[in-house]
């Protein structure tokens, strides 16, 4: 096999790579648009118990404007918590287009210590999960609206 080819080998392999790794990473809804406020974040859906359950665990870091969207069936008081988080969060629990409770500036986990988690004080139909800071410098409170899909 000459040197080139096998150089484009690896390039081809290498790039399989790092597409099935994206993959998996994504959750299976894909990625769609939520708007808060009239800024506008590209969020990662999550509606299987899967998707639900990984989060955003073991992501490096999220862009100002990416977020991830949870969806569920039923309302109900969802507890998330910060397992295997590399950066912080505001996590925004959201029922019928409105924001109802917001926990913000989760923490990263401590090693031995603690997963900080937070249930939400009211039902909730979605929750949507932000860089930390992000509630507070947006304006965002109880009440205000969220399109999203």
């Amino acid at each position: 096999m000459s040197k080139k080819l096998f150089v484009a080998s690896l390039s081809f392999a290498g790039l399989i790579m790092a597409c099935v790794f994206v993959v998996a990473l994504w959750p299976s809804q894909g990625t769609r648009q939520v708007d808060v406020k009239g800024t506008k974040f590209s969020v990662q859906v999550a509606t299987t118990a899967l998707d639900r359950e990984k989060g955003l665990s073991g992501q490096p870091e999220l862009k100002d404007d990416q977020g991830m969207l949870f969806k569920f069936d039923q309302p109900d008081k969802q507890t998330f918590w910060m397992k295997g988080m590399l950066f912080p969060l505001d996590i925004i629990f959201i029922r019928d287009g409105k924001i109802v409770d917001m926990a913000l500036d989760m923490p990263t986990p401590q090693p031995g210590a603690n997963l900080p988690a937070h249930t939400s004080k009211e039902t909730v139909d979605r929750v949507l999960e932000v860089n930390a800071g992000t509630a507070h410098k947006l304006g965002w409170e109880i009440g205000t609206r969220v399109i999203s899909p």
